[in-house]
């Protein structure tokens, strides 16, 4: 399965890096100029973006990629997947925090399998560079 991993440093506990990370908003900065928009609450009412909820992802009004958080477990692992997708066979995101001494270590995974094939292996890498951008810019900002 063609996959990638990133891993960053946070200079803040665990639990302000899983809080921000665990926002569908923050994926804005995450994977820009991608806009993420929350189009289904999660069944928890005290966190509208967690286990079950869904976010749309795009560019401008063009938002073809639909993600379901999938698991959560609090300040550890939050896991989504891509619904419904006719390019796109698998794709998982797994986001694995660590603490140790009061900072934060991120580990994010993405496995991505296309129908087309190739694709994958381009979509992968554009996303590794723009994804590890975004986690230094979140990391550097994060007081």
């Amino acid at each position: 399965m063609p996959q990638i991993v990133m891993q960053q440093q946070f200079n803040a506990p665990v639990s302000k890096v899983f809080g921000l990370l665990s926002k569908h908003a923050t994926f804005d900065a995450l994977f820009w100029p991608i806009k993420s928009v929350r189009i289904q609450d999660s069944e928890d009412p005290s966190n509208a973006d967690g286990l079950g909820s869904i976010r749309e992802m795009g560019v401008g009004p063009l938002k073809l990629i639909r993600e379901q958080i999938t698991l959560v477990e609090p300040n550890q692992t939050i896991e989504y997947a891509m619904l419904k997708n006719p390019l796109v066979r698998h794709h998982l995101g797994r986001l694995e925090f660590a603490e140790q001494g009061g900072k934060t270590h991120v580990k994010y995974t993405i496995e991505l399998e296309s129908k087309p094939p190739l694709v994958d292996r381009l979509v992968l890498a554009q996303l590794k560079l723009t994804a590890s951008a975004g986690l230094r810019k979140i990391a550097k900002n994060l007081r």
